[in-house]
């Protein structure tokens, strides 16, 4: 019985093949869709999981409060020895400091690397796996390194690196004491690398310098202790360890598991740990239920409204003896096997396709459809329960129908199925109008960032990053006047960095408006006299450097931003005002128009620039842009004789400060994506349901085209009730839109404004998509012989 039901389902779906494909089509995109929402969610959500002492896991942060705002902060180099010691409940304290540097084990493979700093104790608080070498002597001397996996074979290829060296910035060994599997993708920190802690600290002072932060602490609790109430003991801590007479510092832990999602940026030079956005994952779970919504009803739309062509064929099995139970599990078997198969072709969608989906996020999300079982598992039943209610009403409604109406295909689908249908068009449409205004908002401000007035010119700008290699530091003047020779460098500067890249944050105090000095934690660069016309940065009040002034070696820059916190009306009432950085002291001599060195979806912070030499590892190059490629090949030519042995490691200043919109762009990808296929699936079922509906009314459109209606009236006939439901979608979906887009670029400091014409723009690409669908059906009906639709059969 079973065999024939499964036979008579097919046989139903050859005769229907257009019916049959749209809805296999849109229920499986749907499902692959939603398939990869949840692969996204999932994996976003399983940050740091992989540890298995997560649970008990902390990071240690520290808030400070100074008179220019709050900043979120790392930990200093003494917190962790000094919490492991005082407070019982840390069963390990271990830090993490993130750099990078310039690595090679013979001339050709040498690369830039962002590594990790780390203290012995680090194996014993992340799973990271060791795989060669002694666990107890990893890092018993400065630069000892272990190395991933990955970064072994790139710099040693098959050969054992234990015991081997590597050259780091050209002039100091490293040793290879180890081999480690690769970091976990679902990991907030990510590197290739580490090296001891001691390569780092050395005779410095980062080991007793409490106002010194960039050190990622991480603490390991007891088994069963109250986090919340060991945050409680902080204060005192803090009181007994931080001067506190100027700035106010506070302690915090973070739970492991939430660091990605929910942990405030800390950063320093050399970067922070990765994060994420939990509106994102928001954003993309709403979508993945309403592509699944959009799918399921349409599937369950179209086939409760085709189950009424099946009238004679209803009255037949009545008349040659099937039961009313034999027709309800023949409806079911068509459904559900029509889901059935919507599913196996979705699992193979979403096997082609995940190499590109990795791509599109970025990472590894997954490496085969079968590493998430219970996902599948869900959906299957999901296309099961599908195929199941939408079997419903044929199998209710249309197996209880007498034979003689049927045979007559005297069936009405009433009302109610027509408002169902109606309803459910509505809201498919709003939901696409909703991700259609979201993505026009989301490009335009997606595009808003990365094209605003910077305040600085990036454009043809070719750095060097030269790790403070002391070939180039000890000669600044002599390199400058050789790389300026190179033809096609129009100037060259000293930084410690460039906008966009990480840099240095570090305490000063300012004398501010009313006369008392005043303590701060701010981003500081350090520029040499022809950074600021190089890039084209303004300076509005005072002056810039200029070496030739020997009290410029104690000089200060601060930007706009800094001026309005300290208190001061004008830029020029802060011109000749002292400060203090470490022992230096020194005067204000310039202010400098804010411009963007960090992202533009920050608010400028405030900023103080040195002309500390020795802090220079960066070299600008102003190149033009004929003949590029020689003017490099020159400038590698003259790198070599100036630091023999360093390797030009260089990037494009513009390339390096796109880089920091990566993730809005890998976002707004995946949303145009989503919202594509959310829109094709809608227009699937359209297409589904006008088709439907034109059959329906064959032999008006016969009867109109006899008594001389033309085929663009009879078009716009058939079409204006399904524009009609479109036209509501547009004023349900406008508000909606609305709300969520205003509340999604909250999270920029500076945005675009909503403007109507997005509105407009949308509903008008809405009732193109509509009209284009529609009208395809609508036009063939029109064009059909009349004498073929009054036939009767």
């Amino acid at each position: 019985m079973l065999k024939n039901h499964i036979k008579t389902s097919f046989r139903y779906f050859i005769s229907h093949k257009a019916f049959s494909a749209i809805n296999i089509i849109g229920l499986s995109t749907g499902i692959c869709v939603c398939f990869f929402a949840l692969l996204y969610v999932q994996f976003e959500l399983s940050r740091d999981t992989y540890n298995t002492k997560a649970d008990n896991i902390y990071r240690l942060v520290t808030d400070v409060k100074t008179p220019v705002g709050i900043n979120y902060e790392s930990t200093p180099g003494p917190m962790a020895a000094a919490v492991q010691a005082t407070f019982p409940e840390v069963k390990i304290a271990t830090r993490i400091f993130m750099d990078d540097m310039i690595l090679q084990s013979n001339p050709n493979n040498a690369a830039k690397e962002e590594v990790a700093y780390v203290d012995d104790s680090v194996f014993k608080v992340f799973s990271w796996t060791l795989l060669r070498g002694d666990a107890k002597h990893l890092f018993d001397a400065p630069c000892n390194v272990v190395l991933t996996e990955t970064a072994a074979k790139h710099y040693f290829g098959n050969a054992d690196p234990i015991g081997k060296t590597m050259l780091i910035n050209g002039q100091t060994r490293a040793a290879v004491t180890g081999i480690m599997k690769d970091m976990p993708y679902n990991s907030h920190l990510r590197v290739n690398m580490l090296f001891s802690m001691s390569t780092l600290i050395g005779p410095c002072c980062w080991n007793t310098n409490w106002k010194r932060f960039g050190f990622y602490t991480y603490l390991l609790l007891k088994p069963g202790t109250d986090a919340a109430k060991l945050q409680e003991k902080f204060p005192a801590f803090v009181k007994a360890n931080i001067d506190q007479s100027q700035s106010k510092y506070s302690l915090a832990i973070e739970p492991l598991k939430k660091v990605y999602l929910y942990g405030k940026p800390r950063g320093h030079r050399t970067g922070s740990s990765e994060s994420g956005s939990i509106s994102n994952i928001y954003i993309f779970s709403i979508i993945a239920l309403f592509v699944l919504f959009i799918a399921c009803f349409n599937f369950i739309n179209l086939t409760t409204a085709f189950s009424l062509k099946r009238a004679r064929e209803i009255g037949v099995r009545k008349v040659l003896g099937a039961s009313k139970k034999q027709l309800m599990v023949q409806f079911f078997m068509d459904a559900v096997l029509l889901c059935l198969i919507a599913f196996v072709l979705a699992l193979g969608l979403a096997a082609l396709l995940l190499p590109l989906f990795n791509q599109l996020t970025g990472t590894v999300i997954a490496t085969g459809i079968f590493e998430n079982l219970y996902y599948l598992s869900g959906l299957l039943l999901i296309a099961v329960l599908v195929g199941l209610f939408s079997g419903i009403y044929p199998a209710l409604f249309l197996s209880g129908f007498k034979p003689i109406n049927s045979l007559k295909g005297q069936l009405a689908s009433g009302n109610g199925g027509l408002m169902l249908r109606k309803t459910l068009v509505i809201a498919q449409f709003t939901i696409s109008i909703v991700l259609i205004i979201s993505t026009i908002i989301v490009y335009n401000q997606l595009d808003f960032m990365q094209n605003q007035q910077l305040g600085f010119n990036k454009g043809h700008k070719l750095v060097i990053d030269y790790q403070f290699n002391h070939q180039i530091n000890e000669h600044p003047d002599l390199v400058k006047q050789l790389m300026g020779a190179v033809p096609g460098v129009k100037s060259v500067s000293y930084s410690s960095g460039v906008p966009g890249t990480p840099n240095n944050k570090f305490q000063t105090s300012i004398m501010d408006a009313g006369g008392s000095y005043q303590e701060f934690l701010s981003d500081v660069y350090n520029f040499d006299g022809d950074f600021l016309k190089q890039y084209g940065i303004d300076v509005i009040a005072g002056r810039g450097f200029n070496r030739q002034i020997a009290l410029d070696e104690k000089a200060m820059l601060i930007n706009e931003t800094m001026v309005k916190k300290m208190g001061y009306k004008t830029p020029e009432e802060a011109i000749g005002k002292p400060f203090k950085q470490f022992d230096a002291t020194g005067t204000i001599v310039g202010v400098v128009k804010d411009f963007h060195f960090h992202s533009s979806q920050e608010l400028v912070p405030p900023l103080a620039i040195r002309p500390a030499d020795g802090f220079f590892t960066s070299l600008t190059l102003d190149i033009t842009s004929a003949n590029m490629q020689q003017t490099i090949a020159q400038i590698e030519k003259q790198w070599k004789q100036l630091a023999p042995g360093l390797p030009l490691i260089y990037f494009f200043q513009d390339e390096a400060y796109n880089k920091q919109y990566i993730a809005q762009q890998r976002f707004g990808n995946l949303f145009v994506c989503f919202s594509a296929l959310a829109i094709l699936i809608s227009c699937l079922g359209l297409l589904g349901l006008s088709a439907f509906s034109t059959a329906q009314r064959k032999k008006e459109i016969g009867i109109r085209k006899v008594l001389g209606a033309s085929a663009l009236s009879i078009t716009a006939l058939l079409s204006k009730d399904f524009v009609r439901l479109v036209v509501i979608a547009i004023v349900i979906a406008s508000p909606l839109a609305y709300w969520a887009m205003h509340t999604w670029l909250q999270d920029f400091a500076y945005r675009i404004q909503i403007s109507w014409w997005v509105f407009v723009a949308a509903g008008a690409a809405a009732l193109v998509i509509a009209l284009l669908t529609i009208s395809f059906q609508s036009l063939k009906a029109a064009l059909v012989n009349p004498v073929k639709s009054l036939k009767s059969e």
